[in-house]
């Protein structure tokens, strides 16, 4: 009898250090370890998150009024079944769980408190009382997590310090390195690899890798990969509240700006576009008298704030009224190509990347690069050299149809300029896969909704994926009268996918647009 209560306690244990403390960890680094953007995605997800296998714990509660016996082996069978449903697995996981050294001491910490919490139930003598506190020690499970994060906030807050001396330090004794900040609400991460591969042509370049546009982020790329050598440092800005970008300044201090647009991302965090406007122009605001903001003309909330620059202003855009602009647009499958124009000068460029708004990303770095004196025939090299950004309207084959990924993120000025390509192919069935856009706050189902009928223009069969956060979208598509027949909601993007297959013919081409992160899954 001693022996299966011990070993009830061990798998007690053993599952909410193997799969709930791992889900809630895992939940924390999506959410960049900020305890106050978790609670919020928690708050959204309550009921999900509480794991409803869970209630199978209410079965040996019920047997604790039988027996002692039979509370003991009912435990050890409950948290059998509930490790075979919950166990990790970072296959099935978009973006794995990654044990850096602060996920593993914040592991470390929830999983000791986990411990500790099994063996006070377990010290207790009454074993219905037990087989209670038990459910609720499983139900209560984040708040290891999060306690654990709260005893370590100020050990980790002296790291990073630490590591921020350091990037600001090294930084600071490269004088003569050219500091190139760039934000956006969108187009950041591509305008970043165009304007260092562009710049690569006479300078030795670096930009942040992927999407490393946070504090510890930037830190890691100066601390590890910025070299005496390197006389270039692109570096990628993001922000999700006011003063993000302003930190990031302080830390790399840019003597170019480059904002690439200003729209309704990120709302949810942000508020207003008033507060995402501000956010942006911090960048402008950091430049010194003798800097050069480089902005998107065609960007309205852009250009009606031109006036709080104190430095050089220099406009690129689509429209002929910018410093730097672009006509004759052509594209097709194998990229675009069009005419710069810039004063005196006029030059043809082409490219493998897709679409309209990729020329506005190519344009600031043709800007930026002739402002720094890079040559056109050098610019005309390496923008044709460009190779295709991954997740970004990329196109490749699959078999004997297409698809064309733009699974990195989703916005309305993308998304539109998504379907804008995906219509520019004239033979084929049109298909896309979405679950829409987030965090777009109060706008969300509006924007969404107008999505789901720009969809119906253009496509020839959409497939929803996520029941829930894709009902604006499936409202949107009715509302214009497209085939129910051709329409499908998958529950995920697997069942998205065996959806296509039954659809898909040769020379068909298939959009992926957006695909969101786990914390976002039904």
């Amino acid at each position: 009898m001693q022996l299966l209560f011990i070993i009830a306690a061990v798998m007690a244990a053993l599952y909410l250090i193997i799969s709930a403390t791992y889900h809630h960890i895992h939940m924390m680094q999506q959410n960049g370890y900020r305890i106050d953007r978790y609670w919020d995605w928690y708050r959204s997800r309550c009921a999900k998150e509480l794991r409803l296998g869970e209630l199978l714990l209410l079965i040996p509660v019920a047997l604790s009024f039988i027996s002692q016996l039979a509370l003991s082996i009912s435990l050890i069978v409950v948290f059998i079944i509930l490790l075979a449903v919950y166990f990790p697995r970072p296959a099935k996981d978009k973006k794995p769980l990654v044990f850096t050294a602060r996920a593993k001491r914040l592991y470390l910490l929830s999983s000791v408190i986990a411990i500790i919490v099994v063996a006070v139930i377990w010290l207790i003598p009454l074993p219905r009382l037990q087989a209670l506190l038990i459910v609720v020690a499983c139900v209560l499970s984040r708040l290891y997590m999060l306690m654990a994060s709260v005893l370590l906030a100020p050990v980790e807050q002296a790291i990073n310090n630490s590591y921020l001396h350091d990037a600001a330090n090294k930084i600071a004794a490269m004088p003569g390195l050219t500091r190139i900040g760039i934000t956006g609400s969108y187009g950041k991460t591509s305008t970043k690899l165009i304007i260092a591969g562009v710049l690569g042509e006479k300078y030795q370049t670096l930009a942040t890798p992927a999407s490393y546009n946070t504090p510890m982020g930037i830190t890691r790329t100066i601390r590890e990969m910025l070299t005496p050598v390197d006389e270039v440092f692109v570096c990628e800005m993001g922000a999700k509240q006011k003063g993000d970008i302003d930190e990031l300044c302080q830390l790399v201090h840019p003597t170019i700006g480059v904002l690439t647009s200003i729209g309704e991302q990120h709302l949810e965090t942000f508020g207003n576009i008033e507060t995402i406007i501000d956010t942006k122009f911090e960048l402008i605001d950091s430049l010194p008298a003798d800097g050069l903001a480089v902005v998107n003309g065609d960007n309205p909330y852009i250009a009606a704030n031109l006036n709080r620059a104190h430095c050089q202003v220099v406009r690129y855009g689509l429209q002929s009224d910018n410093d730097y602009w672009a006509d004759d647009i052509r594209y097709d499958a194998k990229g675009v190509s069009f005419t710069l124009h810039h004063q005196e000068l006029t030059a043809e460029f082409s490219s493998s990347l897709l679409g309209v708004h990729m020329v506005s990303n190519i344009l600031a770095a043709l800007a930026v690069a002739d402002q720094l004196g890079v040559s056109v025939r050098q610019m005309q090299r390496a923008v044709k050299a460009l190779p295709p950004i991954e997740h970004r309207l990329q196109l490749r084959p699959a078999g004997d149809y297409f698809i064309i990924d733009d699974a990195f993120n989703s916005n309305p000025a993308g998304a539109a300029a998504a379907l804008e390509v995906l219509a520019a192919f004239g033979e084929g069935k049109k298909i896309i896969i979405t679950p829409g856009m987030v965090e777009l706050g109060e706008r969300e189902y509006q924007l969404n909704f107008e999505f789901g009928g720009q969809m119906a223009q253009v496509c020839d069969y959409i497939i929803l994926v996520g029941k829930k956060h894709s009902k604006p979208l499936y409202d949107g598509v009715i509302a214009a009268n497209y085939p129910l027949e051709q329409l499908f909601v998958a529950a995920d993007l697997n069942e998205a996918r065996s959806q296509l297959a039954k659809i898909v013919e040769p020379a068909s081409v298939v959009l992926f647009e957006n695909d969101l992160p786990d914390t976002y899954n039904e």
